[in-house]
């Protein structure tokens, strides 16, 4: 509509200058160049925009809105959360109580090591036990041998002397008497032979062949076990006395037809075995 109405206001100027000076156009001079500037109409929208106005997004705006994601919109998470319900115990559990038990009236301690209480007590000083250990066999046959002679002289008989030879064997028999405990002649003859201690037998001599030779130590013997305890001397006492107080053991052993002896001794770990030896003769020599 502007531009029609613009466009008929330009016509009409341009008919009024042409009628003007008798309809006679003017002879053609030179005239300054004009400069036709082009006027650039712009369109105006009709309907006015109301002015931008910045408002406060109010609470439940200010929340952000998940948004889905294509490859979640199938799938749904769900969290689940327990309510937590706090719950005051009606009885709450004592702590367990260990006590040590005594004798004594001592005063308690009471120490707590996070999770049970112990309730110790102080115990009077206790005397230690000390367990000696066993005695050497060799140190107690040497007593042995000591007492016997020490009871010869108390009921006036010659004492014995002991021969290292003998001592030897009889130390042999006392292996043997840990599984035959018993005055075996078999036995006896094994030992000598052994040692080679003793009278050699040979049966040549008599005339008889065939016979196996042998040794023999040819003296009396008595022969004792028991689990007797305490020091070597008590040890060697109570076997000594053992063999005084046997009628039958003591005829040979106190008797000052015997002038020669010898003892042995051996422990097994629970039992002691002794073997005493007597000889008219030094079977040394021999």
């Amino acid at each position: 509509m502007k531009k029609i109405i613009i466009l008929l206001l330009c016509c009409g100027v341009l008919v009024s200058m042409v009628g003007c000076g008798d309809n006679t156009a003017p002879p053609p001079m030179e005239s300054p160049s004009t400069t036709v500037s082009k006027t650039v109409i712009i369109e105006t929208p009709t309907e006015t925009t109301p002015p931008i106005t910045a408002v406060e997004p109010t609470e439940e705006e200010k929340v952000p809105i998940p948004t889905e994601s294509k490859d979640q919109a199938n799938e749904q998470t769900v969290t689940a959360t327990e309510p937590t319900t706090t719950v005051k115990p009606k009885d709450e559990p004592k702590p367990t109580t260990t006590k040590k038990p005594t004798g004594s009236s001592a005063a308690e301690n009471s120490k707590d090591n996070g999770c049970i209480t112990i309730v110790e007590t102080e115990d009077p000083p206790t005397e230690e036990i000390i367990i000696p250990p066993k005695p050497s066999a060799d140190i107690v046959a040497q007593k042995v041998a000591e007492y016997i002679n020490q009871f010869r002289t108390e009921q006036g008989d010659v004492t014995a002397t002991v021969i290292p030879g003998l001592t030897e064997y009889y130390n042999y028999r006392c292996t043997q008497l840990k599984t035959n405990f018993a005055h075996d002649t078999i036995d006896q003859r094994a030992a000598a032979v052994a040692l080679q201690y003793g009278e050699y037998v040979d049966w040549s001599l008599y005339g008889i062949e065939g016979e196996e030779n042998y040794y023999t130590a040819n003296v009396r013997e008595a022969i004792g076990k028991g689990n007797w305890g305490g020091t070597s001397d008590e040890i060697a006492h109570s076997i000594a006395n053992g063999f005084r107080n046997s009628k039958g053991h003591w005829s040979y052993v106190g008797n000052s037809k015997y002038t020669y002896m010898a003892v042995g001794v051996m422990y097994d770990g629970y039992y002691w075995y002794v073997c005493v030896c007597l000889d008219s003769e030094n079977t040394d020599l021999k």
